[in-house]
């Protein structure tokens, strides 16, 4: 079976148990075979939550096409959930966020079995929730440690790793995280909530009989075998193990847009889920005989204390021809939205969270401060339809179209229409950014643009292959890989006289190219400083388009264009991921949307004054 390519819509609500609200989506089975198993997917941490995403979008789909009505969810303080890393008890509130989801999901559907689906914290956590009562009858394990300590170890390495490949010391600065916090990938583990894992040592649980699973699947992570001594303890506890190849996990990864759904996984999994279930018509009694504790509630929006406020947070979708579109809806609840309505747009392929959960950060943050937000998924991204692999085989030229523009529009009209305002700030990262820039130059509504690390301005294919083939070679990060062996020299010298043979003629056509593309550049900065808009750039060292501009002059010589403005932000990664580059990120991101809030406001009074 491959992905489905017209799925049944997935239902996007809020659960609402004892500990932080947890956003969750349902996808209900595309025909009604009341003994197929019902599924929940607990989702990884950090990055690999990130770049799996989409992945797992379409396990669900694949699943529900197989009758498996199946329940993904984000853990409290990561994704679209409540709370914050920072939050205490983050490890018992995600054991009780699979049980809820397991309580819920039995509940909704009528399934007498519930399997559970955990990729490294998710498995992690599914095993703990099993031992604190879960109702969930069979467990599929990938990539799942036995024992926190040693997740919490490989993810210190990973920090530690992240530090010197990215060489980006100086905006690392871990002594500016309080001790015993842990910051890799961009995503953030207190001290409270790694000391909690390091000593979760799933051998020690017992899995009351009444809550213990009859079966368990453990997948090897592309090779490196299920970890013998959960392998052991699950025997021991009289639950059916099986191990399996698990091939594709890397293929997640290592980028959002990169992302491969491991298809083979999909369908041994699938299998291995049908192959102990009844016969149609069969009354043979299958799952629990003991009673089960009543579901949490559920609720379509969820209202939740940021900062000295409270906000209403709402998934809402905007129709378009290929599907619709996904977002989160962030509102005051105390007053009706004031000023402008931000929308956050994706940052390249990552979904609407942003790098980093940085766009949730930003959007709770204004939303109490009374403005409207819409964090959004364009085309094929999170959870918004379209074709996800054609990202993936046509990237990045595909990110940069007219299309994606419209949807950006599409959203204003959409918020327009709900009655939150008629004036828009849009924002994004990389591909986001270029989408906020045209959509600024089209749409009067559009009052300004935010830009993080923008890639571009205007696309063109010869330039861009041009500028990517020769930051590829002349990497300096990449050279002392070759020296200390972890790419073979054969490579490299074969990579190195493709260059010499293909960059002088890819440099000719990019310089030919650029006149007009730097003519276009100007003729929509004067457009946008003739109507009024104001445009930030928010640049990290290295970037091509903040060396573009300088190369041009342009960022030295701004006196043409007032209305545009350049801020540097510490360090060189293009997803933010360093500590110090978020924290400096957000501050003057707030500053620069607190600015325009105030200038719109001087100009509506200033309005006011004249037609009076």
């Amino acid at each position: 079976m491959s992905p489905v390519s017209t799925p049944i819509p997935a239902s996007a609500f809020y659960l609402q148990p004892d500990s932080d609200p947890v956003f969750a989506l349902f996808h209900e089975a595309a025909q009604a075979r009341p003994d197929a198993t019902a599924v929940l997917i607990c989702p990884p941490f950090g990055w690999d939550d990130i770049c799996s995403y989409r992945p797992r979008r379409t396990w669900a789909e694949y699943l529900a096409e197989a009758s498996h009505p199946t329940l993904r969810f984000d853990f409290p303080g990561t994704g679209d959930s409540s709370g914050t890393p920072r939050d205490p008890g983050r490890v018992p509130a995600w054991s009780q966020a699979v049980v809820s989801a397991a309580s819920w999901l039995r509940e909704r559907t009528g399934r007498r079995r519930v399997a559970a689906i955990g990729m490294g914290l998710g498995g992690l956590m599914a095993c703990k929730a099993i031992a604190d009562g879960a109702s969930i009858d069979e467990i599929v394990l990938w990539a799942a440690p036995a024992r926190g300590a040693s997740f919490v170890r490989e993810t210190r390495a990973f920090a530690l790793m992240e530090d010197t490949d990215a060489g980006d010391t100086d905006a690392q600065r871990p002594e500016l995280l309080p001790e015993g916090f842990i910051w890799a990938g961009g995503f953030l583990l207190s001290a409270e909530t790694a000391a909690a894992l390091g000593q979760l040592d799933l051998t020690e649980l017992a899995l009351p009989p009444s809550s213990s699973p009859r079966r368990a699947l453990l997948l090897d992570r592309d090779g490196i075998g299920p970890d013998q001594r959960l392998r052991d303890h699950l025997e021991s506890q009289d639950v059916e193990v099986a191990v399996a190849p698990g091939p594709g996990y890397g293929a997640m990864g290592p980028k959002p847009h990169m992302a491969v759904p491991p298809l083979e996984v999909f369908a041994r999994v699938l299998e291995w889920l049908e192959e102990d279930e009844p016969a149609p018509g069969a009354d043979t009694p299958i799952g629990r005989p003991t009673e089960l504790s009543a579901s949490p509630a559920s609720a379509p929006a969820v209202e939740m204390a940021v900062e000295d406020s409270v906000i209403r947070e709402t998934p809402i979708t905007i129709a378009q021809p290929f599907g619709e579109l996904f977002g989160i809806l962030a509102e005051p609840t105390s007053s009706p939205p004031a000023g402008p309505c931000l929308v956050m747009l994706n940052a390249g392929a990552i979904r609407r969270v942003g790098p980093n959960r940085m766009w949730v950060e930003f959007s709770r943050h204004w939303a109490a401060k009374g403005i409207a937000t819409l964090r959004l998924d364009l085309e094929g991204i999170g959870d918004s339809d379209g074709d996800a692999a054609r990202i993936t085989r046509l990237y990045p030229s595909v990110m940069y179209t007219d299309a994606r523009i419209g949807q950006a529009i599409a959203a204003v009209d959409t918020l327009e229409q709900r009655g939150l305002g008629n004036r828009f700030v849009l924002s994004g990262l990389c591909s986001g950014g270029y989408w906020s820039f045209h959509a600024a130059d089209r749409d009067e509504r559009v009052s300004a643009a935010l830009l993080l690390n923008p890639r571009m301005l205007f696309w063109d294919r010869l330039i861009e292959t041009e500028r990517a083939n020769r930051r590829r070679v002349l990497r300096t990060s990449a050279w002392p890989r070759v020296l200390r062996g972890e790419v073979p020299l054969t490579r490299a010298i074969s990579l190195a006289g493709h260059a010499l043979v293909t960059m002088p003629r890819q440099m000719l056509a990019g310089k030919r190219a650029r006149p007009a593309r730097s003519a276009a550049i100007d003729g929509a900065l004067d457009r946008l400083r003739d109507t009024d808009k104001n445009i930030q750039f928010f640049f990290s060292g290295d970037e091509p388009l903040r060396e573009e501009l300088e190369i041009e002059e342009r960022l030295s010589h701004l006196e043409p264009w007032p209305n545009v403005r350049v801020h540097y932000l510490p360090g060189s990664v293009h997803t933010l991921r360093p500590f110090v580059t978020q924290v400096s990120a957000t501050d003057m991101f707030n500053r620069a949307m607190g600015e325009e809030i105030r200038r719109l406001a001087g100009v509506e009074e200033v309005a006011a004054v004249k037609s009076s």
